[in-house]
């Protein structure tokens, strides 16, 4: 197989914006290298036939590796325990377990009950670090663990909750979704939905007095004071992909369900720091990366969570930085992947980008674009291609399944 470099820009299209004169990110922003890509190379849209669900996160790396997710995909929360190492039985329910801010009209509230009175202030909780983190799910687990319930510490903001034999009918949302909303409308619903709510309701008596949120609050800073419980699923063992392929890859994110497919998939995975906003630095050391793992790897997927960057401070982000970002990550890692194989022809770069994965949208959110670029030399008179949502709308959806068996296959 072709040494191939798979960049998935995650979250960063099915929105327009009036700020933007109703155009996307990708239409609005300047991306030099990504259209010279596109017009050296394939470019269309990729999806899933009949997937209901968004192609965007994990969901979509497991298609880009040729699993079906109708059969494959439960939920991203056994994909997290996979990342964090804990082992399922085939009847648990493995949630993700988020440490979020809610908010009440008066203050931040200390109202043991979930319900339109409080808000969804920051889905990050306050940008918590680790350290505060584990303190946190600590006590929760001094006050909420039980044969049936077990909590298990992540990263920042982000942990797992497993229940043993629970129900998998549970409907869930991701917090994201609520930001400056009553959270009444996002609370999980279905089946089982009320030991879910009551584990919430219980952890935000248990987080509002914790001495570590009444630091923050002195420091001024945001407090984790609820977790958020969402993305269920039941675990799923996945064949690996040398049984189709003799393929050695690694997966680069700093998203634990992603990385759980590329461990899941019996790729290498490396795990890395989630570092915000398009910062520049980060973004280099991510191509630099990707560039040396290349050396003695076939496939190196690397995961870049954009959604991640669309709230900073509890607050939406405002379009023209998202551009900003996005401009970022052209020049800073697409454009230093290129450079870096402009002269071997033995490498192929493809770029996948995705909706996020559960927010509304206004219309556009079906379309990934994607290209692919082999070293492809450019027809002069080919019209001038850039990658956006309007340039490939009306080209045929490509099943995303059969992608990487083509490059497998063709080589």
């Amino acid at each position: 197989m072709r040494k191939t470099i798979v960049v998935h820009v995650d979250g960063l299209t099915g929105h327009s914006f009036p700020e933007l004169g109703n155009q996307t990110l990708l239409q609005s922003a300047r991306t030099p290298y990504l259209d010279h890509l596109a017009c050296y190379g394939e470019l269309g849209r990729l999806g899933v036939p009949r997937e209901l669900r968004r192609f965007s996160g994990e969901m979509a790396l497991l298609a880009l590796l040729g699993y079906d997710p109708h059969k494959w995909y439960t939920g991203p929360g056994p994909l997290e325990g996979v990342s964090l190492e804990v082992v399922l039985d085939a009847h648990d329910v493995a949630y993700l377990c988020h440490l979020v801010t809610l908010r009440g009209q008066d203050g931040w509230g200390d109202g043991k009950k979930l319900g339109p009175q409080l808000f969804m202030a920051d889905p990050f909780g306050g940008g918590v670090e680790t350290e505060d983190a584990r303190e946190l799910i600590d006590a929760i687990n001094e006050q909420l663990v039980s044969e049936n319930i077990q909590f298990y510490l992540g990263r920042h903001h982000r942990h797992l909750m497993v229940w043993v034999g629970g129900s998998g009918k549970v409907v869930c949302r991701n917090p994201q979704e609520a930001l400056g909303q009553p959270i009444d409308a996002y609370l999980p619903i279905g089946d089982g939905a009320q030991i879910v709510r009551e584990l919430m309701e219980a952890s935000r008596l248990i987080l509002c007095h914790h001495p570590v949120n009444q630091e923050r609050l002195d420091a001024g800073l945001r407090p984790a004071n609820c977790l958020w419980l969402w993305g269920p699923g039941k675990p799923v063992e996945l064949p690996h992909l040398k049984e189709r392929w003799p393929v050695k890859g690694t997966v680069i994110s700093p998203d634990g369900p992603y990385v759980g497919v590329g461990t899941a998939a019996g790729l290498q995975t490396v795990k890395v720091e989630d570092v915000g906003e398009g910062d520049i630095a980060w973004l280099q050391a991510l191509a630099t990366m990707t560039s040396t793992v290349l050396k003695t790897q076939d496939l190196v997927c690397l995961h870049v969570p954009f959604y991640a960057w669309l709230v900073k401070d509890g607050k939406g982000t405002p379009p023209s930085t998202l551009v900003e970002y996005l401009q970022r990550v052209d020049e800073h890692m697409i454009g230093a992947l290129q450079q870096s194989f402009a002269t071997n022809d033995s490498h192929r770069i493809v770029v996948v980008c995705t909706p996020f994965p559960h927010q509304q949208d206004d219309g556009a959110s079906a379309i990934s674009p994607y290209l692919v670029f082999e070293g492809q030399k450019v027809n002069s008179e080919h019209p001038p291609l850039t990658l956006n949502e309007r340039q490939v709308a009306n080209r045929p959806l490509r099943d995303a399944t059969k992608l990487f068996e083509r490059f497998a296959v063709n080589n």
